[in-house]
């Protein structure tokens, strides 16, 4: 299951495969034994001394260790606390018992460095406009190398094709955040029991979530809108649309913007929640990393998440 040669390590997605085609795909969500097991992720991190060639301790800094296999997977300070992956499915625990989630996918991404688990807020669908619906989940995502902190997320998909849409940092507008961060410090358990009350406001985030998006169909593209879109998504320098330049990915954005699936659902296309949904196509399936897998770590967590955030902000009026 695991392909040491690119970002994603193992994985696994329920009911349909990822849009990378990569993972286990599961027939019904697992329960939280199993779903360590087929994510790949039953293996546990310790931290270990890290020494000078002439073997002086560094006294500041430990190495990030898998027990599996002694794989070093990062360097940190001597203040981090680990959390380990079975923490990370504990979390949901309560919530699946409840019968207010289900787990939907989990991996590990960059050879063990980071690692992610998705779940299903039961009850948060709805269409945007008929016959496209949108759904509300829950991610929590952790880094062993002290990359990030431990990540807790509310994220929204596009059922017709997949597309994973990243909620704007605006919620704080709203009187509350979609995303949490814990940092790994001692206190990061009490921190995550903190954290588990924000699923509890799944449905109202979801609900925000979805009049943006309503927000975005009501809003017409004029003529040669989305040519605009595109150059403020992609801040295409002012040099280069005096030459009358397009990015190298333009013609890819206007097949995603009228052949993508979705795209001619009716109400979609000629209007700025066609337009986001075809930078999202293209940043999810298509945009030119090195591979599929590197393609989801950038989109859920790197360059390809802040592309979709600045698309989401623009398309909104």
């Amino acid at each position: 299951m695991r392909n040491m040669t690119h970002e994603f390590e193992s994985g696994f997605f329920v009911r349909q495969p990822a849009w990378h085609r990569l993972g286990v795909t599961l027939h019904e969500a697992p329960n939280v034994e199993d779903a360590i097991r087929l994510a790949g992720l039953d293996w546990r991190v310790r931290m270990v001394p890290l020494f000078t060639e002439a073997g002086c301790p560094v006294p500041t800094h430990r190495a990030t260790v898998r027990e599996s296999d002694g794989k070093v997977i990062g360097v940190v300070g001597s203040g981090y606390t680990l959390m380990q992956n079975d923490r990370a499915f504990s979390f949901f625990e309560p919530f699946l018992s409840a019968g207010a989630c289900s787990l939907e996918a989990a991996g590990s991404l960059k050879e063990g460095k980071r690692i992610w688990v998705l779940a299903r807020i039961n009850g948060a669908e709805a269409e945007v406009v008929d016959g496209d619906p949108v759904r509300g989940y829950f991610l929590l995502s952790n880094a062993h190398d002290a990359s990030q902190a431990v990540r807790a997320q509310f994220t929204s998909i596009r059922v017709v094709c997949a597309n994973t849409l990243n909620a704007a940092d605006r919620r704080a507008e709203r009187g509350f955040e979609d995303c949490v961060r814990v940092r790994h410090t001692t206190g990061l358990e009490t921190s995550l029991v903190l954290v588990q009350h924000t699923i509890d406001m799944a449905a109202k985030t979801f609900s925000a979530s979805l009049a943006d998006y309503q927000r975005m169909v009501s809003r017409r593209l004029p003529v040669d809108g989305f040519r605009k879109y595109v150059i403020d998504v992609l801040e295409v320098p002012e040099s280069v649309q005096r030459m009358g330049k397009m990015p190298k990915a333009w013609d890819t954005l206007q097949w995603a913007y009228h052949a993508a699936p979705g795209a001619r659902i009716n109400g979609v296309f000629g209007t700025y929640w066609g337009a986001y949904n075809a930078i999202t196509d293209w940043v999810d399936h298509t945009r030119g990393v090195k591979d599929a897998d590197s393609r989801l770590d950038s989109a859920w967590f790197g360059s390809g998440a802040r592309l979709k955030q600045r698309a989401f902000e623009l398309a909104l009026p």
